[in-house]
């Protein structure tokens, strides 16, 4: 599982091109949207890589969005993990 950084919107934004390249992180902004981001692109293996304000997840590997459905084919997550997020996310 990859460890993400909890930063602000703001923060993520003051930070150069190369910190945002070197770490991961996970960016709440002032509105309550998250994004997961590796290497400065949306990538989350083990939940939505965005959150939004109003509760709407979006299925991001490699800066690629995916239907939760084809998330769930490609993230190399188990078939325990997979259950328990279609109960949550289905």
């Amino acid at each position: 599982m990859i460890e993400y950084i909890n930063i602000s919107g703001r923060e993520y934004f003051n930070l150069s091109y190369k910190e945002r390249k070197a770490k991961t992180y996970c960016i709440e902004y002032h509105n309550r949207s998250i994004y997961w981001k590796v290497n400065d692109k949306l990538h989350r293996e083990d939940g939505p890589a965005l959150r939004s304000f109003d509760g709407i997840c979006y299925w991001w590997l490699n800066d690629k969005l995916y239907t939760f459905e084809e998330w769930l084919e490609k993230t190399p997550i188990s078939d325990e993990e997979k259950i328990l997020l279609k109960l949550k996310y289905s």
